[in-house]
């Protein structure tokens, strides 16, 4: 694969920036997360990645996605 960019999360059509340092991978469904705290009423969550992990499940955002710099908009 030959490509202008780093195959890391921020550069994936999964990834959904959640913060400054943090996103979320969308390529499976969310996953229980628990029920441990009473304030939580939602326990279902996509797993938290950081920008420049990677996996071997990468596929790169869509051109409308991608900024000319190679950043994920």
């Amino acid at each position: 694969m030959n490509l202008p960019f780093e195959p890391v999360c921020e550069h994936c059509r999964y990834f959904k920036p959640a913060d400054a340092v943090n996103g979320s991978c969308h390529r499976f469904p969310p996953v229980f997360a628990g029920d441990a705290s009473p304030r939580e009423a939602h326990h279902w969550r996509f797993p938290l990645v950081g920008p420049h992990a990677w996996c071997g499940e990468f596929l790169p955002a869509r051109a409308a996605q991608m900024s000319s710099s190679g950043v994920t908009i």
